[in-house]
């Protein structure tokens, strides 16, 4: 079964094309074989010319193949198959096609590259993924961790601030108090030397006989053996009498027939001239001597002087 149809063609380009006979063609025609394989193979379209395509096919259930398409025109008969292989093989025709087919394929490269390298990067950061959820709730932890114990350390810190403000304001309370109290125990001593000094002063008329013999009998005249001494031992002048002593009586107990005696006198100049007198009582039979009467802490002072006369120190440290 054959088919035949006929059409004239009107445009140069087609005729040039289809006889092969016109190198020149149009840069029209050339974008149109360049576009799509499917534009090359269609037969050069028609303008005002008639154009008259035969198409011959045999279709047959079975038997040998049907024959090949052709098509006239002015008068020329032309195979399909051969034209459309001529056109293909064309550099510029077959350049363009491989060009399309290479950004074609390289398209589709670059898809299924960039898929398949996304699928691997994303197979690839899933443990790291994991890892990184991992640190994070770590971190997260840490960072709340870090938050209580920064607010453990703010209050421990507030609490060393106020016990330190308590310590300071008690240091400086116990610093004021020891300054009080050393200026009160100055006080204290001053005092106690105003007291010492005066008690001292109360007993400027008084004086101390040692080693007097005395018996039990005696002790109701005592004023009688001091005036003895005055006048027999130290030859006082005037005369010592009774009226010139106030007050005398036994300090301790007698030991051996022996006591300590001590005497007030009427005045201060009596006093003085029997001290001035003692020395008259040196190496007497009785051992009697006579010393001022001194406070207790100058009885220590000079019990002190004389153990460090016994022993020839040359220097002496007072606890005042």
């Amino acid at each position: 079964m054959s088919a035949t149809s006929e059409s004239k063609c009107q445009t140069p380009e087609s005729s040039s094309l289809l006889g092969g006979s016109n190198r020149g063609r149009s840069s029209s025609r050339k974008r149109q074989l360049s576009s799509t394989s499917e534009d090359q193979m269609k037969p050069p379209p028609t303008r005002q010319r008639s154009l008259s395509v035969q198409r011959q096919s045999k279709v047959q259930s079975s038997g040998p193949p049907s024959s090949p398409v052709t098509f006239k025109t002015h008068g020329e008969s032309f195979n399909m198959a051969k034209l459309v292989q001529t056109t293909l093989l064309k550099p510029d025709v077959f350049q363009s096609i491989v060009s399309e087919i290479k950004t074609e394929l390289i398209s589709e490269l670059k898809t299924s590259l960039k898929s398949a390298i996304t699928e691997a990067i994303q197979d690839a950061i899933k443990p790291l993924n994991a890892i990184i959820n991992q640190q994070q709730q770590k971190i997260t932890s840490l960072e709340t961790e870090n938050t209580q114990l920064k607010e453990h350390v703010d209050k421990a810190l507030s609490d060393a601030s106020e016990r330190y403000e308590k310590f300071r304001n008690l240091g400086t309370a116990i610093f004021n108090s020891m300054a009080e109290n050393k200026g009160l125990k100055e006080e204290v001593a001053t005092l106690n030397a105003d007291i010492e000094e005066l008690e001292q002063y109360g007993r400027r008329t008084s004086l101390r006989f040692h080693n007097v013999p005395l018996s039990k009998e005696d002790l109701q005249n005592t004023d009688d053996i001091i005036v003895n001494i005055a006048n027999l031992k130290l030859g006082i002048s005037p005369p010592l009498c009774v009226n010139d002593i106030n007050r005398s009586h036994i300090i301790g107990k007698i030991e051996g027939g022996k006591a300590q005696l001590i005497c007030r006198f009427r005045n201060w100049k009596i006093k003085n001239s029997i001290y001035m007198s003692k020395k008259k009582l040196k190496n007497n039979s009785a051992q009697i001597f006579i010393t001022e009467d001194l406070t207790r802490d100058r009885q220590e002072l000079i019990k002190r002087l004389n153990q460090l006369k016994k022993t020839q120190k040359d220097s002496l440290v007072l606890d005042l």
